[in-house]
């Protein structure tokens, strides 16, 4: 088999990286609701489930065949130990990249280092991530100093890889298992097929087989791109194809197969009995919990639940005992290949499509989301390129391509010579894609801001759950969690009918005790409540001006009259109604009645300080809690029977 050169390929990963930086900036400039397609009912979109929760598991190849070789000594898988641990490395670095666009606010990232929770699945799954990749670096370094002929530190590293790569092993193993315990908190929410108390173990299982399909994948698109021999033997004589790292010597004849190809052989038949293990405890689990009648359903979450299992175990599986798929590395690498897509869409159906019932809201990810995680997925296939080609990874097969004729032939024959000639140089051909990629990326990707609709934010006044309105269910537009406010037990609490002007900071003129929703008007946008329409022709009665318009005259007592009319020269609300308008608390500073603030804002703004002062006072930490006011957030025993019944 002929070597293809890969320079189309990384065109692409080129073309989706810069694309995935543009969407990045995008999202930390201007937030995840302008460019996600995230809400609270799918906090968790794409890029946490794709390139965290997916990716890490397809990195588990580092730790398996370390175990393999360094504790099981089957010197066989050697040869893929050193990608094995390349992947681990781009892997688990690349989701860490992830996580820092998908948490709330990025420059805090640091915080779980000195800020510990120890009741938080995520904080034992950030430090065993964030330790497992820096033990990866250390299993990677020796073959980056290799090059540099740095023995004294690459012996001193040899002599602690036994004592590494059991610390590894252990890491991985606790995060892989943390990461399925996170979803055991939402029984209620995720779908019956996917939910269970088994999925720790359903997730390091699945982690394993799928992790080891994915090393043999990598193995088998790098030799088909770079080096073919030890996956799909040598060149046969007189084919009239030479590969491109060869070297000069003679041809070989063909043989059966590559040096390698039963290593991957054998490291794919590991992968599918792990694979068949976590079938078969799944499928008993579904049994023993009932939960196999979901099957029966026929809605799309049965399908999508088959598909997967077809996917990811069957088809492999049936793959890797027919022997003439076995001798074929295509074949080997079509199963590969089905394992590891079963794998990542297991993730997505746990994080992302089990919960789409319970949320009833769509979530379809935005264009950022995608440029995100496709451009962080591309990167991490350059990096391993890049690394691959310069790095005793695959042995000394970097050598040769350095030795060897150059791999990087022209594509563009059908063109002219002088562009041939720029296009082959490396950095010049990615500075091209650079000029044409980032500004289609930024164009497309730019969030498209809009304001929302008066009938979907416009807030609705409080109902009253008595006659005596003595207590207000406050639902602002609706969709949101309601608040049943004990009206008149805050008003005794605080001092009786003279504590109104506590809350009701500001009236409008003539009024005692103006409601909240007749100034904060939207739900979260600010209102301008000023109507200077109503202004001109109320101050023109109150001053008695004459005239033809007498309101076109009142412009004078409100702003400068030597200077341009606009809200700049004017007077401000206070100077003419500090005692109408604001009742028992003084005005802040700087503070201006024309622009209320959104209801929410207003609502948070005065009812959190307040909690917060009285949980210090009275040693009640439930006062400071969200579920204090909003009783649909207050922890709750599962009602559903399908739980109760475990």
């Amino acid at each position: 088999m002929k070597a293809r050169s890969p320079r189309l390929l990384k065109d692409i990963l080129w073309i989706l990286a810069l694309g995935g930086l543009v969407g990045g900036l995008f999202r930390l400039w201007f937030g995840l609701g302008a460019t996600t397609g995230l809400s609270d009912a799918v906090p968790w979109g794409l890029w946490k489930v794709l390139n965290m929760i997916a990716g890490v598991a397809l990195s588990t190849s580092g730790f398996t065949v370390g175990l393999l070789v360094y504790v099981l000594r089957r010197e066989r898988f050697k040869p893929l130990l050193k990608p094995a641990i390349l992947l681990a490395f781009l892997g688990y670095g690349s989701s860490c990249l992830a996580l820092l666009f998908d948490i709330g606010l990025p420059h805090r990232f640091w915080h779980p280092f000195v800020m510990w929770n120890h009741h938080s699945f995520l904080f034992e799954v950030f430090w065993c991530v964030m330790l497992y990749f820096t033990v990866t670096c250390l299993e990677l370094l020796p073959s980056i100093l290799e090059r540099y002929r740095a023995e004294k530190v690459v012996r001193a590293l040899h002599a602690v890889a036994f004592g590494v790569v059991v610390f590894g092993i252990s890491l991985s193993s606790l995060h892989h298992s943390s990461l399925g315990s996170l979803f055991l908190v939402t029984p209620q929410r995720l779908h019956a097929l996917w939910y269970s108390p088994m999925l720790p173990l359903f997730f390091i299982l699945s982690a394993i087989g799928g992790g080891l399909m994915m090393l043999v994948l990598v193995r088998i698109l790098h030799a088909h791109w770079y080096d073919p021999e030890p996956v799909f033997g040598p060149v046969p004589e007189g084919d009239g194809t030479v590969c491109v790292l060869d070297t000069g010597a003679a041809p070989v004849p063909r043989g059966p197969e590559g040096p390698e190809l039963p290593a991957l052989r054998r490291l794919a038949d590991i992968g599918a009995c792990v694979l068949g293990v976590y079938f078969v405890l799944k499928v008993t689990e579904l049994l023993r919990s009932g939960d196999w009648r979901a099957l029966g359903a026929g809605n799309w979450e049965s399908w999508l639940f088959v598909a997967e299992l077809a996917v990811g175990i069957l088809l492999p599986v049936i793959l890797l005992v027919t022997p003439s798929a076995r001798r074929s590395p295509r074949a080997l690498g079509v199963a590969a290949f089905c394992g590891v897509s079963g794998l990542v869409l297991n993730r997505l159906d746990v994080g992302i499509f089990g919960y789409w019932r319970d949320a009833a809201v769509p979530y379809v990810p935005s264009l950022t989301e995608w440029a995100v995680s496709l451009g962080v997925v591309a990167a991490a296939c350059l990096a391993f390129m890049a690394i691959a080609e310069n790095f005793s990874i695959f042995e000394d097969g970097w050598r040769r391509l350095k030795q060897g004729p150059q791999m990087y032939r022209a594509s563009f024959d059908a063109f002219t010579h002088v562009l041939d000639a720029v296009l082959t140089n490396g950095l010049q051909r990615v500075s091209l894609i650079a000029v044409i990629a980032l500004p289609l990326a930024w164009v497309t990707l730019y969030p498209a801001f809009h304001e929302p609709s008066h009938t979907e934010m416009d807030v609705a006044p409080p109902v009253g759950l008595d006659l005596q309105r003595a207590t207000l269910r406050m639902d602002g537009t609706g969709a949101g969690l309601p608040v049943d406010f004990p009206h008149a037990a805050h008003q005794q609490r605080l001092g009786g009918e003279g504590s109104c002007g506590t809350c009701h900071h500001v009236s409008l003129p003539g009024d005692q005790s103006t409601p909240c929703h007749r100034c904060h008007r939207n739900m979260i946008a600010p209102t301008d409540i000023f109507d200077h329409h109503a202004h001109t022709a109320y101050v023109a009665a109150k001053e008695q001006l004459g005239g033809l318009r007498p309101a076109n005259r009142s412009c004078a007592v409100c702003h400068d009259a030597d200077a341009t009319k606009t809200a700049g020269s004017s007077k401000t609300c206070l100077d003419c109604h500090r005692e109408d308008l604001w009742r028992d608390v003084p005005p802040a500073p700087g503070v201006d009645p024309k622009l209320a603030t959104s209801y929410q804002g207003a609502m948070h703004g005065l009812c959190i300080d307040c909690h917060a002062e009285e949980a210090a006072r009275t040693a009640d930490a439930g006062l400071a809690e969200c579920g204090a006011c909003h009783a649909d957030l207050r922890m709750r025993e599962p009602a559903d029977a399908r739980v109760a019944s475990r």
